[in-house]
């Protein structure tokens, strides 16, 4: 929006002056913008790629089918295939020195108790080979074992052997287990070393001492001398547990199938673990692998956006639109796959509508994201071929969209829509095709895949067009269907234009022409400039009469005015123009053209004329100046420039071409050294050719005619009213005009 500048006050604003005006500009409302279209794509994308969940338990059977929608570990049955294989592992034993010597020790410890108990037997009243003893005497005998502890009945067996069995016993013994010893004793597989010695010891020794003496005396002596290495054996246990591959469910492998056995414990936990159990559990990794691609194709774009289109990046109207385009895409895609139709999806749709309502480049960073979006979105969920679809849809959407973009780019015909349309639909269809036969895919697929696709382009080339004209009017864009509608000559503004002040409308026109020409020549925007010529100096509509274009007929009123009353009137027609084109919605580069196309150049007419008329010949310059900013584009610029020369250019009386473009260039001369061209984005190469080109379009309006011979007398009323009407046409030209202001608007005075 534009307001004529205000003298700013003096004093100096507070904090929360500036905190209020920091909120209030434009830049905190981009970055809203962007925050809040980031917000609303994030949250179409979580609802995208949540997943349905399920009522299941164990032992229950399933009454549907429910496939993986991403990569996940059966954790149950890999910890069983773990624990299994660490289990088979053998212990890592080493060797333990010492110990045969330990064992020997312990044997003739327990040789020397035993003979104290048989010496005590001995010295017993009645002592025999078949003795019985009574408890005090079998107490007395058991408390001479220290090492070996025997049971009753093997206690009286070890007493009641003869002399030689129990010599024999011992020298068997002995050699017996010091040989065993020498070899390894297996810790846990002492029963095999003790069985080994029973084997040897048996061939010399009485059957009751064997099993009831040397036995119990070997199961308390024997110890292993291979012993177990706990560390060692943990970690070879270790390695074993973690060399078993976990067990993975690959994307679109089925969990459970429908009616096929009952759900196992599991399965149950795979489907937790992927978030598909109705209950209170949310897969954050999900959503935070979400975040981060989300945010991440968003701030690739911008940044894309800023550095190759930085006129669209910073402004709000385009962030605001982008965003809007984005949002609408995502959400027809999330459409497509509820309906299970994903090739359907619009996927041209954003590259379409920004090049129509913005430009190319814009439309094809902010369109590359959104595909690329909106192809994970569509296939996040899907089945096994998740990953051929979403090959095929990143690479249509990419394609139709640049081939898309590039067709719209210089052609803004709606009927060109529908051509653009058709031809995105056959390159969709061949596009799948040819990547259908070069990876093998089954034929009738590919061609239903591409049949789906062709039918996609039609629908973005239909929404295209009814989306287009809703947010040329919602954003006031100045987009060519929009400019071509405003130069219809039916615009209300334009017919009172031309009933009201007929000589502005031709002079609006004249400029148009130049200003259009001009900007084709030096690539600028030649609607816009056409458009912006048109509406320049509707303003005039409030005082058509003041100026001197409209005065057909009628004297001049500013000869009866005070200079600074003229001045102002004159000058109020650009407040008075934006007030109309606000009223009308005029775009907001129309506008802008309307509050710069005279700058703040001086109305030296009327300056002139007052210092002359005045004692004091120091007058304030202000009073007489336009209250608007030197040309900020290009088109604000070729308006201001061929409205001067329009104006100017009719002064001269049947100019050759040379002096046609010797005029121009000192007029837009004058222009550099006022300074009304210092902010306009215009080369000196630039404005060679805008002088040309004008001087090329005004030496039609001065072409040479042929001078046709005296009229016969007869003929001499027909010559006198020929000569009043030259008249009449020379009193309507500005040729009158001062020449203190050749550059002046046509008319002004």
């Amino acid at each position: 929006m534009f307001e004529l500048p205000v003298s700013p006050k003096a004093q100096k604003p507070s904090f929360r002056k500036k905190a209020a005006e920091r909120l209030g500009s434009q830049a905190f409302v981009r970055l809203l913008a962007i925050l809040a279209g980031g917000f609303l794509c994030l949250l179409l994308f979580f609802v995208s790629i949540s997943p349905k969940r399920y009522n299941l338990t164990v032992g229950m059977v399933p009454d549907q089918t429910i496939a993986a929608h991403k990569d996940v570990i059966d954790e149950v049955t890999t910890k069983a295939n773990r624990d299994t294989a660490a289990a088979a592992v053998a212990p890592t034993y080493h060797y333990q020195s010492g110990i045969t010597e330990a064992v020997i020790g312990n044997l003739e410890a327990a040789h020397a108790d035993m003979v104290a108990a048989r010496q005590y037997a001995q010295t017993l009243s009645d002592f025999s080979s078949r003795r019985t003893y009574s408890q005090d005497e079998l107490a007395s005998a058991h408390d001479m074992l220290s090492l070996v502890e025997l049971q009753d009945f093997q206690l009286v067996t070890l007493l009641n052997a003869s002399n030689e069995q129990f010599d024999e016993m011992y020298s068997a013994l002995v050699p017996a287990v010091r040989n065993t010893m020498q070899g390894n004793v297996i810790q846990g597989q002492e029963s095999s070393a003790i069985n080994s010695i029973m084997q040897l010891v048996g061939y010399k020794t009485n059957v009751s001492l064997l099993q009831n003496v040397v036995l119990p005396v070997l199961r308390e002596i024997i110890q292993p001398n291979m012993v177990v290495d706990g560390e060692a054996t943990e970690a070879a246990r270790q390695d074993a547990w973690e060399a078993v591959e976990p067990v993975v469910f690959k994307q679109g492998q089925n969990i459970v199938v429908r009616g096929e056995g009952r759900v196992r414990e599991n399965q149950i936990a795979m489907l937790n673990s992927l978030g598909l159990l109705d209950d209170n559990t949310v897969d954050y990794a999900m959503y935070l692998g979400g975040f981060g691609l989300v945010a991440f194709m968003l701030t690739l774009a911008f940044a894309a956006l800023k550095g190759l289109s930085p006129s669209v990046a910073g402004e709000t109207r385009s962030v605001i639109l982008i965003n809007l385009v984005l949002i609408i895409s995502l959400a027809l895609s999330l459409l497509a796959k509820e309906i299970q139709l994903i090739y359907l999806a619009p996927l041209a749709l954003p590259f379409m509508l920004l090049t129509a309502t913005i430009s190319s480049i814009p439309a094809i960073i902010a369109g590359s994201a959104c595909t690329a979006l909106s192809a994970i979105m569509l296939t996040g969920t899907g089945t096994g071929s998740a990953t051929s679809d979403w090959v095929n849809l990143l690479s249509i959407g990419i394609f139709s969209g640049v081939l898309s973009s590039l067709m719209l780019k210089s052609n803004y015909q709606r009927s060109f829509v529908l051509l653009t349309g058709t031809l995105v639909g056959l390159a969709n269809f061949l596009l799948l095709f040819a990547i259908g036969l070069l990876t093998s895919m089954n034929l009738q697929s590919t061609v239903t895949k591409g049949l789906w696709s062709l039918v996609g382009a039609a629908v973005s080339t239909v929404l295209c067009l009814a989306i287009q004209p809703a947010l040329e009017s919602a954003f006031n864009l100045p987009t060519p269907t929009r400019l071509l509608d405003l130069t219809n000559p039916n615009h209300p503004l334009l017919r009172r234009l031309l009933l009201e002040a007929p000589g502005t409308y031709h002079h609006s026109i004249i400029i148009a022409n130049l200003a259009e020409a001009s900007a084709e020549a030096i690539g600028a925007n030649p609607l816009l400039a056409r458009a912006g010529a048109y509406f320049h100096d509707i303003g005039k509509l409030k005082r058509p009469l003041y100026f001197k274009e409209n005065q057909i007929g009628t004297g001049n009123v500013h000869d009866s005015t005070n200079p600074q009353v003229s001045a102002a009137i004159i000058t109020s027609h650009v407040r008075e123009g934006i007030a109309m084109a606000r009223q009308y919605r005029l775009p907001h580069e129309i506008q802008q053209i309307i509050a710069e196309h005279h700058g703040d150049s001086l109305v030296a007419f009327f300056y002139h004329k007052a210092v002359q008329e005045s004692a004091n010949e120091q007058l304030d310059d202000e009073e007489f100046r336009y209250a608007g900013v030197p040309p900020r584009t290009i088109e604000s610029a070729l308006v201001m420039l061929c409205d001067t020369i329009e104006a100017a250019i009719r002064t001269l009386n049947n100019p050759s071409q040379g002096e046609i473009v010797d005029f121009i260039d000192s007029l837009i001369h004058k222009k550099i050294q006022s300074c009304q061209l210092h902010n306009a984005p215009l080369t000196l190469k630039d404005l060679q050719i805008i002088s040309n080109t004008c001087a090329t379009v005004l030496n039609g309006v001065f072409h040479e005619r042929i001078e046709y011979p005296a009229a016969p007398d007869k003929l001499a009323p027909r010559d006198k009213l020929m000569a009043q009407l030259q008249q009449f046409r020379k009193s309507t030209t500005p040729q009158s005009r001062q020449p203190e202001e050749p550059v002046q608007e046509s008319g002004q005075v």
